[in-house]
């Protein structure tokens, strides 16, 4: 399906998935077998990041439009993203995703070029979410492990390259290793499996709104909670809906159950699907120094409040779900750097971190961490706290020892107690409200006074304000309030076999126009009775209505206790009442109490609330006294005041008996609070003694692999033994070992096959009597005695006259060998030159001959120069005479003797080419330090006169100084200048420029040179009749002529005299050149 403009706005405003593909070395033949397997119309945008070089320009986009069935795109910043369309990230950039589009950032010197996979995954993650989709390809390395953790976390699919198919498979297999990967695949099956992604969350609500899902699928939702619950006592119904159905709508996905139904009976029958389903619910998602700012304030303006308030410098924290352990990890090393900072060196310690799975605790207690895993962690850190071993990473002893970590649920089980600071992060946002305000309730009872709660920067205590305030708002640090006899002891209640407790949902409401509601409202306030609700422990959690007759705030500080509220009067009825329902569970009613002081009589009646044994509702009704009870009468008000000085006493008693009882009560909560802390010793004893423990088994595994170690090690060398002899036996070389007083131990065959000896006439005898004492040669004994760890021979020479009288020319290289034996032996490496010495000996012979040729060859140009050049001279000026003298020459004539000076001159000028090929080739070579500029001055100078007869225009741009022979580069100049002057079109004003240019390192390579050499590049350019570049290679071979002497006259060796002179410097030459269109030579000369 193409997109088109017109439906471009539409898409932007409409969600669908985007699949980051990220790949390193050997991406590009995975990226070729992905983009030709995407279907046309799947529906998703398709994002490719490759780890680019920022020197060359990267034509990927090209590559895979060839392969792609959907349009491909280079990125620019701020492109829109469509379905069915690729994007390509462009070289030397970072990719962020945002809304609806792609933004670029250049990479800097000092950012990182190796993670650019990770930040565009963890950027896609944070804004797509459930539609954000990772892919992995072939690479080396680990970039893309940390980006695949953040998209499963925020409920988002990863798809891996299986590494037996990836050229390179480090980034594959990394995140594998981390279990970051849902599916591990070929290439060309991966955009099948994405359909199938697609397709079924699209079916299974990932894509949509929760209030979309029917009602259906909510008891089934409800049923899958329940199994989860019974598999491993957790219940998740006060989990957030929407992240507790894409957990359940990705595993549907890896299982590839098409609806709920399907995945809840195969969820029943597979106890292994329903412990990943309660792993995924967890999410377990942690990095070292996570929001590394935090950690910053923790040092700046935590620690020291926390150190100020310690009591017997003893330091209580707790990291609530510390997952694998690299949040209290983290933070006890920010301890530690603030205790050497400050000089605290005498304050104890304790970080409990508790998490609610065992998996996760193991590795936490192992403190050992991949590569991938301490990527946050700076190298400073790395080098102070961490031992690398084995390509791992070792929590150093100092920080594992404040560690002490343990299976624990907050929500349900004993809190720890004394606690100077909380760290809950990250966690409480996946709770709803009520489950967030039981956990805030377990962590303010588990503070002390004035402890700290540390909480994630999405995370808050809005509805728990009542206990927490604000220190640091922004950096979420909490201060615990006082709130006295406050502990919230509410627990979990099994979930019902029935589940006839619905999931909890959206509370909509009412219009405005709903007289119902609003009748009803106003009937409730205007005409129901004043009543309360209390809770167990006798506090007011709820007042409705006016209840100012019956209560009233009592002195001091603020208390809800309805006792103390209760009017005189009305208090100890209350009291006996509420005592009574307890015991009978049976609703209450009293009737005609008097309110001391007031013109009113009340009743009240007590009810038990259903399912809920913990509250109490009371209503209270008032009413006017009897006028009976209005009349006066002395004796009756004796017997009142009696009455009330008895009761007034029996209050006071009651009052003391209250009090004594509420200091029991705190007093039992105080051993309370110590067994908790006994039983939380304990623990972190056992902790301690499990660790101990896992320590000896890890000693005792330890020396076990230590023991398989050397058994394979040993077999290993045997294996190397047995290789080693291998190659001596099969070495064509004759090979030698000798004791240190030079008794043969062994020799390999090569050795007895060239000597034509044995065994037995040689091993156990020395080596200055074997093969007729060949081998005593005084030079090469003073050698051998010499041979010690410090000192080997190297290419010594020797002759060794051997069976038959033949003299063999040998060359010894001797080594000491350090064996079980405290002295050692000595390896002989023995190499036979004799077919070497003579080709020497001949080609030193030939060298002699060829000197003496060489001779002859210069004395004869020597003579040549003169002898032949002396004849050629006599003819052409007696033709010119007659020429110019003889008169009645007949035109016939006159043209004959012009064609004998024409080839007179073609002569000259061959034989001075001639002559000045052979002296190039025969001089000594002397090379100068020379200005250029001067040499090429120079050069114009001596041919100005050819230079003002064709009107010539040369321009030289500035030269450098070279070492050159300074005649030779005179004489190339020379040749090629008059070379364009020569060949011209008439009428033309020729135009030749120089310049000098350097080269590039690709040029030097292709035209042969070396590249550790530095050249400089001259280039002789003109506007001359030019040639087909097809000649280029010939035009310097000797006589070789595009033109006969009747068109442009000339020898045929001027360019390869050029060419000659370029070799003598050990330069190159190369011309490049189009018919009519000019040519330019260019000279590659080392500086």
């Amino acid at each position: 399906m193409k997109v088109t403009e017109t439906d471009e706005i539409k898409y932007i405003a409409k969600k669908f998935p985007i699949v980051g593909i990220g790949a390193s070395a050997g991406g590009l033949d995975a990226f070729k077998k992905v983009v030709s397997a995407i279907s046309p119309d799947s529906g998703m945008a398709y994002v490719i990041v490759q780890h680019l070089s920022p020197d060359y320009p990267s034509s990927l986009t090209e590559i895979l439009s060839q392969y792609a069935h959907i349009p491909v795109h280079e990125i620019i910043s701020n492109i829109n993203l469509l379905p069915n369309n690729i994007y390509v990230i462009p070289e030397n950039n970072l990719l962020i995703a945002e809304e609806g589009f792609l933004k670029l950032k250049q990479i800097t010197r000092s950012e990182k070029r190796n993670n650019s996979i990770d930040i565009f995954f963890e950027s896609l993650a944070d804004v797509y979410r459930t539609f954000a989709i990772g892919v992995i390809l072939s690479g080396t390395g680990f970039d893309g492990t940390v980006g695949f953790k953040k998209i499963k976390e925020l409920g988002g699919a990863t798809i891996v390259q299986d590494p037996d198919t990836s050229a390179y498979k480090g980034m594959p297999q990394s995140a594998i290793d981390t279990d970051a990967a849902d599916y591990v695949l070929a290439p060309e099956k991966i955009p099948s499996q994405l359909m199938e992604i697609r397709n079924s969350y699209i079916s299974n609500y990932g894509y949509t709104e929760e209030e979309h899902i029917p009602g259906n699928d909510e008891e089934i939702i409800l049923q899958i909670i329940n199994l989860i619950f019974s598999r491993t006592g957790n219940d998740f119904r006060h989990y957030k809906h929407p992240t507790i159905r894409r957990r359940i709508a990705r595993r549907m996905v890896i299982a590839e159950k098409s609806t709920i139904e399907d995945y809840y009976n195969f969820l029943r029958n597979s106890k292994n699907e329903q412990d990943l389903l309660f792993s995924d619910f967890l999410i377990h998602v942690t990095y070292f120094f996570r929001d590394s700012e935090a950690f910053e304030n923790l040092s700046k303006n935590v620690f020291p409040s926390l150190i100020k308030n310690i009591t017997n410098n003893n330091l209580r924290i707790w990291v609530a779900g510390c997952s694998t352990g690299e949040e209290a990890y983290s933070l006890a090393i920010c301890l530690h750097e603030y205790f050497l900072k400050t000089n605290s060196k005498d304050i104890k310690v304790q970080i409990f971190a508790s998490d609610i799975s065992e998996k996760c605790i193991t590795k936490a207690r192992s403190g050992v961490y991949s590569y991938q895993d301490v990527q946050a962690v700076s190298e400073e850190r790395l080098h102070n706290y961490f031992t690398k071993s084995d390509g791992n990473y070792h929590i150093n002893k100092v920080i594992r020892d404040m560690c002490i970590f343990a299976v624990h649920n907050f929500v349900k089980d004993p809190a720890f107690a004394r606690i100077d600071l909380i760290t809950c992060r990250n966690t409480l946002i996946y709770f709803d409200p009520y489950l967030q305000n039981k956990v805030l309730g377990t962590f303010h009872y588990s503070l002390k006074e004035k402890g700290l709660l540390f909480l994630g920067k999405s995370e808050s205590v809005t509805h728990s304000q009542d206990l927490f305030e604000s220190v640091k708002k922004h950096e979420r640090i909490y201060a615990r309030k006082f709130v006295p006899g406050k502990y919230n002891t509410q627990s979990f209640k099994p979930v019902p076999g029935n589940l006839q407790v619905k999931l909890q949902s959206e509370v909509k409401a009412f219009p405005e126009d709903d007289f119902r509601k609003i009748t009803s409202d106003i009937l409730l306030t205007k005409y129901t009775p004043a009543s309360v609700i209390i809770n167990k422990n006798l506090d007011i959690v709820h007042f409705h209505g006016d209840t100012s007759p019956f209560l009233a705030p009592s002195p001091g500080k603020p208390n809800f206790n309805i006792l103390k509220m209760a009017r005189e009067g009305i208090g100890f009825e209350l009291q006996n009442a509420i005592s009574k329902i307890k015991e009978e569970k049976e609703n209450i009613r009293k009737d005609d109490i008097k309110v001391k002081a007031q013109s009113y009589q009340i009743s009240f009646e007590i009810f038990l609330l259903p399912n809920d044994d913990e509250h109490l509702m009371i209503l209270f009704y008032k009413m006017p006294l009897p006028e009976d009870k209005k009349l006066h009468d002395n004796s009756a008000q004796k017997r009142i005041d009696e009455l009330e000085r008895e009761l007034t006493q029996l209050r006071e008693n009651i009052k003391r008996i209250t009090e004594e009882q509420q200091t029991a009560f705190e007093e039992l909560q105080t051993s309370h609070e110590e067994l908790l802390s006994s039983g939380e010793e304990l623990q972190a004893m056992n902790e301690e003694l499990e660790t101990t423990t896992e320590e000896l088994q890890s000693n005792n595994e330890e020396l076990m692999c230590l023991n398989d170690e050397l058994i394979d090690r040993q077999k290993q060398l045997i294996s190397m033994r047995n290789y080693s002899e291998l190659i001596v036996k099969t070495i064509r070389e004759p090979l030698l070992v000798v004791s240190k007083d030079f008794i043969v131990k062994s020799a390999n065959p090569a050795f007895y096959e060239y000597f034509n000896t044995n065994e037995k006439i040689t091993e156990g005898f020395s080596l200055f009597e074997i093969g007729n004492c060949q081998w005593d040669i005084p030079e090469f004994k003073q050698q051998l005695i010499k041979v010690d760890p410090e000192f080997s021979v190297e290419n010594l020479k020797i002759d060794i006259i051997c069976a038959g009288k033949e003299k063999k020319n040998i060359i010894v290289n001797a080594s000491l060998i350090l064996n079980s034996t405290p002295e050692g032996l000595i390896l002989l490496a023995l190499e036979d030159i004799t077919d070497l010495v003579t080709t020497n000996e001949l080609l030193t012979n030939k060298n002699i001959e060829l000197q003496k040729h060489n001779e002859q060859l210069e004395a004869f140009t020597s003579a040549a120069s003169h002898d032949l050049q002396e004849p050629l001279r006599k003819i052409h000026m007696f033709c010119k005479r007659i020429f110019e003298n003889e008169q009645g020459l007949s035109e016939t004539a006159k043209h004959n003797l012009e064609r004998v000076l024409f080839s007179v001159n073609n002569m000259s000028q061959l034989m001075a080419d001639l002559i000045n090929y052979s002296r190039i080739t025969f001089v000594k070579k002397e090379y100068k330090k020379t200005d250029l500029n001067v040499v090429l001055k120079k050069t114009v100078a001596d041919i100005k006169d050819s230079v003002l007869e064709k009107k010539a225009k040369i321009t030289i741009l500035p030269l450098p100084q070279i070492n050159i022979i300074s005649y030779q580069i005179q004489q190339l100049f020379t040749n090629l200048i008059l070379n364009s002057i020569k060949y011209i079109k008439e009428g033309i004003i020729p135009e030749i420029k120089i310049e000098a240019i350097e080269p590039q390192t690709e040029e030097i390579l292709e035209i042969g040179g070396n590249k550790d050499i530095k050249y400089v590049k001259i280039c002789v350019s003109d506007n001359g009749i030019g040639f087909s570049q097809e000649y280029a290679s010939k035009i310097f071979d000797p006589f070789f002529r595009l033109h006969n002497n009747d068109q442009y006259h000339g020898s045929g060796l001027g360019l390869t005299l050029v060419k000659k002179i370029a070799a003598n410097h050990e330069g190159f030459i190369k011309v490049s050149s189009k018919t009519d269109q000019g040519t330019t030579f260019y000279i590659y000369l080392p500086q």
